[in-house]
């Protein structure tokens, strides 16, 4: 009876650490980060590093950027949940992590050399928001219209076209909730 019960123990320590396992396995996996809201783009709306490829410009801020349909052209609007560290949002093609350099209300984000610094850390929220760790900020794309996204000499095909917003931290409170909801 005694190995029965340890049996039965040791199937449910397993299934348990399986199932534990299971549930960070996002964190393991590049993909794109994305608004939860369209905002009249189809195609969704995407965190995107400014530039492409060997133009790619980390001095700028970040962009909301219609998200690229072709996965060869999108290696700068794919990212890692924490990695290298907890709350780090990475890219792994240049190896930069998600900064807001200060948590300034209306401040931008970047991506930067990954530090460990407090500025590159951040708290997810079950409803989508995305806040500088331990700030009331969230990041959040502008109100403003839509501008032709600069394709860096870029030829995209006949009859696509990309658009683009700013991203800046603003008090969450003050932000509705299609500009701030993000999925990943």
């Amino acid at each position: 009876m005694l190995n029965k019960y340890l049996f039965f123990k040791v199937i449910l320590l397993s299934a348990f650490f399986v199932t534990a396992n299971l549930s960070s396995a996002d964190t393991d996996v590049d993909k794109l980060f994305m608004l939860q809201s369209e905002l009249g783009e189809s195609r969704g709306v995407c965190f995107d590093i400014p530039g492409y490829r060997a133009t790619i410009d980390l001095n700028i801020p970040l962009v909301a950027h219609t998200c690229k349909p072709n996965a060869d052209a999108r290696e700068d609007m794919i990212f890692r949940l924490d990695y290298p560290a907890v709350g780090n949002i990475y890219n792994t093609e240049y190896e930069v992590c998600l900064d807001t350099v200060e948590s300034l209300e209306r401040g931008s984000v970047y991506m930067r050399p990954c530090t460990g610094s407090v500025t590159q850390k951040f708290d997810r929220a079950a409803n989508g928001e995305l806040k500088p760790m331990g700030s009331d900020l969230c990041v959040t794309v502008s109100p403003s219209p839509w501008h032709p996204a600069v394709l860096a000499g870029v030829v995209p095909e006949p009859g696509v076209t990309f658009a683009a917003k700013a991203m800046s931290l603003a008090p969450c409170d003050d932000v509705a909730d299609d500009l701030k909801h993000w999925s990943f």
